[in-house]
């Protein structure tokens, strides 16, 4: 069993398992709907000067704006 720390992973592996949180979460949705609407976040932050923080910060941008949707 392999165990990663925060800092071993890349930008990328986490916004794929945050997608595949919110995916799961929001199952409804639809995953492309997801992926658009974290790389529409993701995309805010491109110069944000700490990116530590910016997976955290499309997580909780793109929870809003799911929650805000009607379920259909």
């Amino acid at each position: 069993m392999s165990t990663q720390t925060l800092g071993a992973l890349t930008p990328d592996t986490h916004f794929g398992h945050l997608e595949d949180r919110l995916i799961r979460d929001f199952a409804t949705v639809g995953a492309e709907s997801v992926h658009d609407l974290v790389e529409r976040e993701r995309a805010r932050f491109t110069d944000a000067p700490i990116q530590a923080f910016v997976p955290i910060l499309v997580e909780r941008a793109v929870r809003a704006a799911l929650g805000s949707r009607p379920l259909t």
